[in-house]
């Protein structure tokens, strides 16, 4: 187990990463001198109108004028998170509380677990294209990242037992099972069950990072990894559903690495904002208040994803192809020709004011991958927004 958080320069680091989830790195946010109505379709953020403000105001308002819980929520708190929001993730996610650690977010739930289980020179493989913080994280703990290629229908399962065989050594597997960030592939049941079968066989953990799961607005929901196995840690949070502002997640983690995370976590940062975990837990409490943003968040997703899909057929219809979102909050598109340089495609869109997120910059293997691959994001973005952006991505492609 490495001692490399308890730093001070390590801590710096970490919380550099930290602040990176929501300042995206160059090129993979926002670019430059954008005209200022230009319509991004870059990050996971949600739609506004999605955000439970009104629900939020009232939990805050509440927590704050009870005098004795607005004392004891403005006090420290422990490392673990408060009872009663481990409770609700507890039964949220079908474990028993003393399994949940209550976390700043999900990447820092990463952070805490590859802190606890990674050491200098460790291989932990993970999807080809994959969120890219990721891949930066485990070079941090200095891990090597073994990119494991996506087919349409989730991770190749096929080439990670191969190659497990001949010889390859992981401490992890890292994956994102729903509405994966950015191809938008859901893992089935049967793959979920032999990625934790491998786990088992070679010794090592299968990290579950979900935070699309909640968001589907059509198909069949997939049984998530088994977090009764001792292989299988689980990483979310609240960003997706009630906001990333609020930088509250949850780990669920084996009962055998509980401690070593409770330590790690009680030497750094100490605990997550304890009003914040107090509030929230006031709006989780009311039953059927959790179920009904998620409701109104699919919706309004379900919406955007049919007019930007919609609008793709109807204007570049022999120029990109992509699978219909079930959830989640992105679109991972192809163009059709290999020869279409999109890199030059994107800089025309940014003239036009529309910008998206190139494909290459998801390639834990140096950018030299998926050239031809594209994500848009369509979460925050109106229904006549997302048609604008079409029109203005239709006129950036070359002629056809």
């Amino acid at each position: 187990m490495t001692s490399a958080l308890t730093s001070a320069s390590a801590t710096a680091d970490l919380l550099s990463l930290l602040a990176a989830r929501e300042s995206p790195p160059s090129g993979f946010g926002a670019a430059p001198n954008l005209p200022a109505d230009a319509i991004r379709l870059l990050g996971g953020v949600p739609a506004n109108e999605a955000l439970p403000v009104d629900h939020l105001e009232r939990a805050f308002r509440e927590t704050l004028s009870d005098p004795a819980e607005a004392i004891a929520a403005l006090h420290y708190s422990v490392p673990v998170g408060i009872e009663p929001l481990r409770t609700w993730v507890a039964a949220h996610e079908g474990v028993t509380p003393n399994r949940v650690l209550i976390t700043n977010g999900a990447l820092h739930g990463l952070s805490l677990l590859f802190a606890t289980l990674l050491d200098p020179g460790d291989v932990v493989a993970l999807e080809s294209p994959t969120f890219p913080l990721t891949p930066r994280l485990l070079g941090h703990y200095g891990a090597r990242a073994v990119p494991v290629p996506i087919t349409r229908d989730g991770l190749d399962l096929d080439s990670l037992e191969r190659r497990l065989r001949e010889g390859l050594r992981i401490k992890a597997l890292y994956l994102i099972p729903d509405f994966q960030n950015p191809a938008g592939t859901t893992l089935s049941a049967s793959d979920r069950e032999r990625a934790v079968r491998l786990g088992q066989r070679h010794g090592f953990v299968v990290v579950s990072d979900n935070p699309y799961r909640d968001l589907r607005f059509a198909g069949t929901p997939v049984e998530d990894l088994d977090l009764d196995n001792e292989v299988v840690v689980r990483v979310n949070t609240f960003s997706k559903t009630l906001g990333p502002g609020l930088r509250l997640g949850w780990l669920v983690a084996p009962e055998r690495l509980v401690p070593a995370l409770t330590r790690l976590r009680a030497n750094t940062d100490q605990h997550s904002a304890l009003l914040t975990q107090t509030a929230i837990a006031r709006l989780l409490r009311t039953p059927g208040t959790f179920d009904a943003i998620l409701s109104r968040a699919r919706e309004i997703y379900r919406e955007r994803a049919a007019v930007l899909t919609d609008e793709l057929r109807a204007t570049l219809p022999d120029t990109v192809d992509f699978d219909t979102p079930e959830g989640g909050i992105f679109l991972w598109a192809r163009a059709t020709d290999p020869d279409i340089d999109l890199a030059a495609v994107r800089t025309r869109a940014h003239a036009l004011g529309t910008d998206f997120s190139l494909g290459r910059f998801f390639d834990p293997d140096g950018a030299t991958h998926h050239t031809d691959r594209f994500r848009l994001g369509f979460s925050n973005n109106t229904p006549q927004d997302l048609r604008t952006a079409v029109q203005r991505l239709a006129a950036a492609f070359p002629p056809h």
